[in-house]
């Protein structure tokens, strides 16, 4: 094996950017923006302001300049009903993301501020906050999707139909592949209970609603309906919904599914405000840059919530909101921009009414995606294996998170290359360099055969954690610096005066939907975790001498105080789904309760909707479990209080009766009760 070339090699360098920014827009530029269309060269990006304080309106607000370019920030739709908001989605307009360079970008960031972000209807936020604000970049967006000079105002329609004497409930949901125009949604009066539904990949139709992909309200689904008739994909094409790559353009859409099991018939009235994620931003199954289009879809599902029930004649109405995302990675802690985010904007309209959220447990536990490493003082741990595979077409990532508490001045972290086996030896090892003390992202690439195949580097969370993530190039051997396949190996020698936990997680990183996109997903090759049961099963035990665990494998994105986390069950007997990812017992947040996915061996998956108006099909995951827990949330919901916990709510869902019990040693995967 050889070593890198220290005179080869770049220095570390230290940015403001996060560290999947700083890859994405670095090294990863070449291949990790596949899902853009660079022929139209999308110059928008979504991105976020945090402060601990909040904002404060203002009408001042002026363009950023960096590096010979000038930048304008840009704000979507913002529910009024948090007027001083600490997380804030955005856009930055006049940088091409397919030639946006890291420097540039963090040199815009180091001028940016709230008060240079745009509000819609005019208006900006408060001033700039030093050390308390921070940004990063996200997915680049469509040109001919974005609409920098829209108001946000839109108006919705009352359904004649509404009995104003039954409860009226709105489900809001993100995901995508939303066939709005499926008449399984129809109420009493054939009008559809889509009252709005954001379709954020589309190109705008200058209806100035939303600042960037296009809104299809009620009254629009009522006259496309008119001008094409039956043929609901004339309507998705009308609409600006069927495009090349978009889920909706195939039979089967996770966004059908989800929707038609939250949407599920009832005696509550049941309203809709959707928000249809672009398609390329699902096919980065790391979940990058989604987070920020979520943020700005749930403020969306908020603010036409509170014009529905204006349209009632009603002040607000409660509302059960489904999102079956995910990721991997993260903290695991509660503590991440979106998740707190999430937090701050439930919490808000608990107060004001009944809102619950439902998320899925995830369905990584087989997976071995997740270690953790108990490491002695003044000890170094045995490698870790991570086996990445080979022809992978997109980038590969794996966090390391350290304590609470625990400075990286005490750590030595390591990341080895493949040894040779038919090919040239990888890299020997990159070292992740010291903590940057104005806590900045410091980074160190990782080198081979003269090119960057990756990138070694450490940060410091919103809540204090540290953070060390590997970023690697993919390992098809047809795409320019490409990274070596094979078992690479981390180290991690503790040098300070006590014993440390460090957790590991892999980020999810497969082919989604309509993709395509060629990603093999890489996992931690431990030869002391038994992956198969003597008996041939696969095993769904933790290994009790080995690093990679089952247990802990939660949804990063679910870890919040205010959704509930649901599991999903394999059968009557309540038993989990072998894919169900598990909790720690006492971790920061256990799963709340799961429904049944599948009857029997022979009804594997749970019925929904499909794509097209009048057939069903039946698809598995945690995914489906959420939104059907979400339904049973929506016809109890309008009988809580406002204000009531994520705890209230499924108290009163097994005070239904509908959920059965769970033997002690499925809860981390199934909860208090399952749905059957």
């Amino acid at each position: 094996m050889t070593a890198m070339n220290p005179d080869m090699s770049p220095p570390p360098t230290a940015t403001a950017l996060g560290p999947y920014t700083a890859w994405m827009y670095g090294p990863g530029n070449a291949y990790d923006f596949f899902a853009a269309d660079r022929g139209r060269a999308p110059h928008v990006l979504s991105g976020v302001v945090g402060r601990a304080g909040g904002h404060v309106p203002t009408s001042s607000r002026t363009p950023i300049s960096a590096g010979g370019v000038t930048a304008s920030l840009y704000a979507p739709t913002m529910w009024d009903g948090l007027p001083s908001p600490c997380f804030v989605p955005f856009m930055m307009s006049g940088v091409e993301a397919r030639s946006a360079e890291g420097a540039l970008l963090d040199a815009l960031w180091r001028t940016a501020g709230p008060a240079d972000v745009a509000l819609p209807g005019g208006g900006g936020l408060g001033p700039k906050a030093g050390d308390e604000t921070f940004m990063n970049a996200g997915f680049p967006l469509r040109e001919d999707s974005v609409d920098l000079a829209a108001s946000g105002a839109s108006t919705l329609s009352a359904d004649p139909a509404v009995d104003p004497k039954k409860p009226l409930v709105v489900i809001g949901i993100i995901d995508d592949g939303i066939p709005f125009a499926n008449r399984a949604f129809d109420g009493l009066g054939r009008r559809t209970r889509v009252d709005a539904c954001w379709v954020q990949g589309a190109a705008h139709d200058g209806s100035g609603r939303v600042r960037f992909g296009r809104e299809v309200t009620g009254d629009d689904i009522t006259s496309l309906r008119q001008a094409h008739g039956v043929d609901e994909d004339a309507i998705y094409r009308a609409a600006g919904a069927l495009v090349d790559g978009t889920s909706l353009s195939g039979d089967i859409a996770h966004g059908a599914h989800t929707l038609g099991a939250l949407a599920e018939s009832s005696d509550v009235q049941v309203r809709i405000i959707a928000v249809d994620l672009p398609p390329a931003s699902t096919w980065d199954a790391s979940g990058y840059g989604r987070d920020m289009l979520m943020l700005a879809g749930m403020h969306y599902i908020f603010d036409r919530a509170d014009k529905l029930a204006a349209a009632y004649g009603k002040t607000t109405l409660p509302m059960v909101v489904n999102i079956s995302y995910g990721y991997s990675g993260g903290a695991h802690d509660g503590q991440s921009t979106l998740e707190a985010a999430f937090d701050e904007l439930i919490e808000a309209r608990r107060a004001k009414a009944p809102t619950g959220l439902t998320l899925p447990s995830g369905n990584m536990l087989l997976d071995a995606m997740h270690a953790v490493a108990e490491v002695a003082s003044c000890a170094e741990m045995d490698p870790l294996p991570w086996r990445v595979q080979p022809s992978d077409r997109t980038s590969t990532f794996m966090e390391c998170w350290l304590p609470e508490g625990l400075s990286p001045d005490t750590v030595s972290f390591r990341v080895h290359g493949p040894g040779p086996t038919y090919g040239p030896p990888g890299p020997e090892a990159a070292t992740a360099p010291v903590a940057d003390p104005g806590g900045l992202t410091t980074m160190t690439p990782i080198f081979w055969q003269g090119k960057t195949v990756g990138q070694l580097s450490l940060d410091q969370d919103r809540s204090g954690r540290w953070r060390y993530l590997v970023a690697l190039a993919p390992t098809e051997s047809g795409i320019d610096g490409h990274a070596p396949a094979g078992l690479w190996k981390i180290a991690v020698t503790n040098n300070g005066p006590a014993a440390q936990v460090l957790r590991f997680w892999i980020q999810r990183d497969i082919s989604y939907g309509h993709g395509e996109t060629g990603a093999r997903q890489s996992y931690f090759d431990e030869a002391a975790n038994a992956r198969v049961t003597r008996d041939g099963r696969l095993s769904e035990d933790d290994s009790p001498d080995a690093m990679t665990r089952r247990a802990g494998s939660l949804n990063g994105m679910a870890t919040g105080a205010t959704p509930l986390i649901v599991g999903a069950a394999r059968d009557r007997s309540a038993r989990a789904e072998m894919y169900g990812s598990a909790s720690y017992a006492g971790d920061a947040r256990e799963v709340d309760l799961s429904a049944m996915v599948s009857a029997t061996e022979a009804e594997v998956g749970r019925l929904s909707l499909t794509v097209r108006s009048g057939s069903r099909v039946r698809l598995s995951g945690t995914s489906v479990s959420s939104p059907a827990v979400g339904a049973t949330l929506r016809d109890i919901i309008a009988a809580q209080p406002a204000g009531a916990s994520s705890d209230n709510y499924a108290a009163a869902l097994m005070a239904t009766g509908l959920f059965g019990p769970v033997e002690q040693k499925d809860a981390p995967r199934l909860g208090r009760g399952v749905r059957t």
